[in-house]
């Protein structure tokens, strides 16, 4: 896999999870500490397939968890999710 080290700390932030080009996570986030924002632009693959035509959502709860965590990175330093619950609906 292909991984970007963070300066601070040694922390990593893993920008792909699969070595196949397109096939799993494709992403890249965008971190305005001073705004306190971050934007993330997601391309799922065609591993993170659920419903033909869909991401599974545990591939949607991934990215969501990435993203709150590169937020709270860049604004508070090393941080881990104590839970998260998402209700997805029909």
């Amino acid at each position: 896999t292909r991984v970007a080290r963070e300066r601070r700390g040694g922390t990593r932030l893993f920008l792909r999870s699969i070595d196949a080009e397109g096939a799993g996570f494709e992403y890249a986030m965008f971190v305005n500490a001073d705004e306190r924002r971050v934007v993330c632009l997601f391309q799922p693959g065609p591993y993170l397939e659920g419903p033909p035509g869909f991401a599974h959502g545990g591939s949607i709860a991934t990215i969501i968890d990435s993203t709150v965590g590169g937020c709270a990175l860049a604004v508070a330093g090393p941080v881990m999710t104590a839970k998260l619950s998402i209700d997805y609906m029909a």
